[in-house]
């Protein structure tokens, strides 16, 4: 039982943060509605937020906001599974060959910095509109963190937990496993943070290009042809899917994890 009182803890202090962080949402709807109803912003431009709610459940009724929504999700699960392996690979390549670890720091120091949006054109000369082309920005706009923060996370590891394991008969994958990955579990989770958001900033931008260009997308591509027919409703109903995603990624997927791992083994302060 004692084991397990931290992580009631962390999970009271979740629940806590998450009603405060809903009652907020919801006096900032009530403002926004507020506002708007007053007339001072023309209608077209900042709509009601019961409009915009309203469109949301007809789109959603309809299929289209479920339909554009998992289109949305299968490419960026695509590109930051790539993202992922090729990190992985490449941090192995830097911990076993110092001159692969040398190549990769200076791609980094060259390509980190580049938004993942910025290759786009480039992109489309190569692989043209499609699935594919999305996917290859989101690989690159999440692999540079992903990458960052593993090399970093592994290499952080003290010597003497890696000699310890290594006393107690530990070796290669094995030993990686038991002590590098817990050891380097918070730069890891960090860097899964921020290529998260990296990639999901990359997917909406590629899908509203490719449909300025003609082609399919998902959540983008609904924002753009709800833009293009002066349905501003449904662009917002379209950004607050958008967002409601990515607080539900970060709140249910990564924060969870962090209270499971991190912050039961005592590795981040409370």
């Amino acid at each position: 039982m004692e084991t397990n009182k931290p992580t009631n803890r962390f999970r009271a202090r979740f629940l806590g943060r998450t009603c405060r962080q809903i009652v907020f949402v919801i006096a900032l709807a009530a403002i926004w509605e507020l506002i708007a109803s007053t007339g001072y912003l023309p209608p077209l431009l900042f709509p009601r937020f019961s409009h915009v709610i309203q469109a949301l459940i007809k789109e959603s009724l309809n299929g289209e906001v479920l339909g554009r929504t998992w289109f949305s999700l299968n490419l960026v699960a695509w590109g930051l599974s790539m993202a992922t392996a090729s990190a992985v690979l490449a941090t192995a390549l830097a911990m076993c060959w110092p001159v692969a670890s040398e190549c990769i720091e200076t791609l980094m120091a060259i390509l980190h910095p580049l938004p993942g949006i910025a290759i786009l054109p480039i992109v489309i000369l190569w692989l043209g509109t499609g699935r594919k082309s999305i996917a290859t920005v989101i690989w690159f706009a999440a692999v540079w963190p992903l990458i960052a923060n593993l090399h970093t996370g592994l290499r952080s590891v003290p010597i003497t937990q890696i000699e310890a394991g290594r006393n107690l008969g530990l070796q290669g994958l094995h030993l990686v496993r038991t002590v590098l990955i817990p050891g380097a579990f918070p730069y890891i989770l960090s860097g899964l943070r921020v290529a998260w958001a990296r990639a999901w900033q990359a997917l909406v931008a590629s899908e509203m290009v490719f449909g300025a260009s003609g082609g399919e997308g998902g959540l983008g591509w609904f924002i753009y042809k709800r833009r293009f027919f002066m349905e501003v409703p449904g662009v917002f109903a379209g950004m607050i899917v958008i967002v409601l995603i990515g607080l539900i990624v970060e709140r249910v997927c990564f924060e969870q994890i962090e209270i499971r791992t991190v912050r039961r083994w005592g590795m981040t302060l409370e």
